[in-house]
């Protein structure tokens, strides 16, 4: 088992804009990581993944220990939160 770092398209940022979201995932191969994070909630669908790349065990525990979706809730302000891609 490989340990996989993907960046998808998060919606939900209002009409006709995105942000980044980031997942840790363990997978076989990076096609499996990036399909697995294409099924995640909260992610655009119909958007191909925006990155990939493979870390170390350890990078992937210390990620894991907090939600993606807390990391991201966790931005000081607005403006960083939203830092919009169109």
């Amino acid at each position: 088992m490989k340990f996989y770092m993907i960046t998808c398209v998060r919606g939900h940022a209002g009409n006709g804009k995105s942000t980044d979201i980031k997942f840790a995932i363990a997978a076989e191969d990076m096609v499996k990581a990036c399909a697995i994070a294409r099924r995640m909630p909260s992610v655009k669908h119909s958007r191909c993944v925006a990155f990939g790349k493979e870390i170390t065990e350890q990078e992937f525990n210390e990620y894991r220990t907090v939600s993606a979706y807390e990391r991201y809730q966790q931005h000081s302000n607005k403006r960083e939160r939203y830092s919009y891609r169109r």
